[in-house]
């Protein structure tokens, strides 16, 4: 079991906030870890913005349709690129979660039936027919490097090459406990955009070392486009902040992992 999913630099004693010095941190480490082929740093969607409201719908009418409690609600993220583009993207699988009974009761089951899938990019949020929980474009196409900023192209490793077992695919979030608490703790704004920006922070899992995941930090930005993240502390724990503790696949699939302080 690891400590914790994802390693953060932030001050907060919450392990799910991230603040603006911690966002910028793991940014960079997305930036010194992920490369396209020879070390090629330059590609898009890393930071990807949409209108709140369609995800607020798309969740909605997923829990109307099928008569579901939003705190039961979670959102799979699956890492895309297209090299016609060159643009990262996401889609999302809108799926449910049960709790494990003790003494794993941090740790909940994901449940496909129902569920619902989305394409997420800066062109916003799209029903999308492709269900597969890995793309062979994004695996293809991307390289590791562990040197980080100082990239090694004879140390790459192409993220396919991997047999499923070290490099992320997947990324899951409760929807109630943590983004949507995330938009109601910070005055629930207005024309507010969500973004998914490309992450990397320490991975501390037991029995394999510390490496460089991919992982997304999720934030807000207000109707002018303003960041809402800063580092300043308040009451209310996700003001002016964001959040990034989603459970990785691999090496927990079919899991969301509650995070503990």
């Amino acid at each position: 079991m690891p400590v914790r999913l994802q390693q953060q630099t932030d001050t907060s004693d919450d392990p799910q906030v991230i603040d603006l010095t911690s966002y910028e941190t793991g940014r960079q480490n997305f930036r010194n870890h992920y490369f396209l082929e020879g070390c090629n740093s330059v590609f898009g969607g890393q930071d990807i913005s949409v209108p709140w409201n369609e995800l607020n719908n798309a969740v909605s009418a997923f829990c109307g349709e099928y008569s579901l409690d939003p705190s039961t609600i979670a959102l799979r993220f699956v890492y895309c690129y297209s090299p016609d583009s060159t643009e990262l993207f996401l889609r999302v699988q809108l799926l449910t979660m049960i709790q494990q009974s003790p003494p794993n009761e941090n740790t909940y089951t994901l449940v496909d039936n129902p569920c619902a899938w989305y394409q997420v990019s800066d062109a916003g949020m799209v029903p999308t027919q492709d269900t597969g929980l890995n793309d062979v474009m994004y695996l293809t196409n991307f390289y590791y490097c562990d040197n980080g900023a100082l990239c090694d192209v004879a140390q790459l490793q192409q993220l396919a090459g991997d047999n499923g077992t070290e490099f992320a695919r997947t990324d899951t979030f409760p929807w109630q406990a943590e983004i949507l608490q995330m938009y109601i703790d910070n005055g629930s704004p207005v024309n507010a955009s969500i973004c998914f920006g490309a992450c990397s922070y320490v991975y501390i899992n037991e029995g394999q070392g510390d490496i460089w995941p991919h992982g997304l930090v999720i934030y807000l930005k207000n109707a002018e486009g303003q960041d809402m993240l800063d580092d300043n502390t308040y009451i209310v724990l996700f003001e002016n902040k964001g959040c990034d503790m989603g459970t990785l696949c691999p090496p927990y699939c079919n899991e969301y992992i509650a995070p503990t302080a």
